[in-house]
């Protein structure tokens, strides 16, 4: 269960700031893009084994980050975002979602040192799942959080995000969002993190873009 208090705050205003959801649609991107990626990769021919061993840990990281991303959303945004849009939201089929991808999460960690068909399959399926998650929240869920979520109170939230995640974790989450975001979402991006988060984004790029390559080529 989550410890973090959600502050008090009034639903946004008309003519307030909308919040910025750019790093949403960035990780949306991100999780599925991978995902497909992935499937595709371990669709094919069996793959050598030193390439396989970097495979595998890059989709630990890729479950770490599907994983982080719903707690998240459970624990700090969606309480805020019931406390500001109040009736005019039911966020019951988004929590439905996340009570199905905790076990596919989980059969999915207990694949990574099996067979690379079973671990491929189950990928898939989670890919499907989250397919129609991501589409439904981006269709149904971000209009109630551009509408009634202040910005500051969005951002609130991003802070804590990053205040969960460790460095190991921050490494791979900053050249990840890289690879699937435009330069205008990642300027974006970075004028919201500050100048840690370019630091950090400089200093793990290359080894990103090394882990990359060594699994997809």
């Amino acid at each position: 269960m989550s410890t973090v208090q959600i502050p008090a705050v009034a639903p946004r205003r008309t003519g307030e700031p909308e919040p910025d959801l750019t790093s949403m649609y960035v990780i949306h991107r991100a999780m599925l893009g991978d995902l497909r990626r992935l499937t595709e990769l371990l669709s094919g021919a069996a793959v050598g084994h030193e390439r396989q061993a970097a495979l595998r840990r890059y989709t630990a990281s890729m479950l770490v980050e599907i994983d982080h991303h719903h707690i998240n959303e459970d624990e700090l945004l969606w309480p805020l975002i019931e406390r500001t849009a109040g009736q005019a939201v039911d966020l019951s089929p988004f929590t439905d979602d996340h009570e199905l991808l905790a076990p596919a999460l989980e059969a999915c960690r207990r694949a990574l040192h099996g067979d690379q068909k079973e671990l491929g399959g189950l990928l898939a399926s989670l890919l499907e799942l989250l397919e129609e998650h991501i589409a439904e929240e981006e269709r149904d869920l971000f209009p109630i959080v551009h509408r009634f979520v202040p910005y500051a109170a969005y951002a609130w939230v991003e802070k804590q995000v990053a205040k969960r995640a460790t460095l190991p974790e921050l490494a791979f989450t900053a050249p990840w969002l890289d690879r699937y975001a435009t330069r205008e979402e990642i300027e974006r991006l970075l004028a919201g993190a500050g100048w840690p988060f370019r630091v950090l984004l400089a200093a793990t790029r290359g080894g990103y873009a090394r882990r990359e390559r060594l699994v997809f080529g």
